[in-house]
């Protein structure tokens, strides 16, 4: 994959990311068993956006990695 086709890519996945964390928002206030329910089928859909999307465009231009300022200002600590 190309650089330009994998940033076009990484921007939309920070798009979908922003709203599955407004649905997490308006999951929250569903009462259980519901929520847990919703919650865990969110946590699997974040799971798979990483590994099966994300991952690979990061294993091929690390500096495309969404977390990887975190994960330096921790280390540098």
């Amino acid at each position: 994959m190309d650089q330009d086709t994998a940033e076009k890519l990484m921007a939309l996945y920070q798009r979908i990311g922003v709203a599955l964390s407004e649905a997490d928002t308006v999951i929250r206030t569903l009462p259980q068993p519901e929520r847990h329910e919703h919650l865990s089928g969110l946590a699997e859909t974040v799971m798979q956006i990483w590994s099966k999307l994300q991952l690979p465009v990061v294993r091929q231009y690390p500096e495309l990695d969404p977390d990887r300022e975190h994960f330096r200002k921790s280390s540098d600590a």
